[in-house]
């Protein structure tokens, strides 16, 4: 058997089906740089180089830096952050407004406070923090996944869903409770 009827086979299907994946593997990562670039997070030199760059395709909500801050940690706590992210776009809003309020302060508030707090750690901030016998990142492993928890509680916990059946069970007990029966059994 000759290499070339191995290697002429190999090659064509890995054209065929890596092709794509490179290609979305590349896309996601231009956007993720143009975002970085749109943020001033990349260096000066990148910026001279790319003065204007168009603006993204969905345009980020004001003051939401938490997927920008998450692209910055070190790389476990990055997939944690990026993954409680994603949690959070895609978690349907609760029915209830106290959930519903909760769950936008974790993404909008709590998330990115977190991630600043550690990212704008200081060496001098980390060493009094190993001084007092505390690791930075077991600090920002164990605030992300209290965040998670929060998460799993709210989304365990739908108190409008609770209310309304007990609001129901009040109702009929009122209907059809037992003085009502015993009217109807008289008659």
């Amino acid at each position: 058997m000759d290499l070339e009827a191995i290697v002429v086979p190999a090659l064509f299907f890995g054209s065929v089906f890596g092709f794509p994946l490179l290609r979305r593997q590349m896309i996601h990562r231009h956007e993720l740089e143009r975002e970085a670039l749109r943020r001033g997070f990349l260096p000066a030199r990148v910026t001279q180089e790319h003065p204007a760059l168009p603006a993204p395709l969905v345009p980020a909500v004001v003051g939401d830096d938490a997927p920008a801050l998450a692209l910055r940690l070190p790389e476990p706590h990055r997939l944690f952050a990026l993954a409680l992210l994603c949690r959070l776009e895609d978690t349907p809003p609760p029915a209830e407004e106290r959930s519903r309020t909760m769950l936008s302060q974790i993404r909008l508030e709590y998330l990115p406070e977190t991630l600043r707090a550690y990212l704008h750690l200081t060496p001098a901030g980390r060493e009094q923090l190993r001084a007092q016998g505390r690791d930075p990142e077991g600090l920002l492993r164990e605030q992300l996944e209290r965040l998670n928890e929060g998460l799993d509680d709210l989304l365990r916990h739908d108190h409008a869903a609770a209310d309304r059946l007990l609001t129901q069970g009040h109702f009929l007990r009122d209907r059809f409770g037992a003085p009502h029966t015993e009217l109807l059994r008289s008659r």
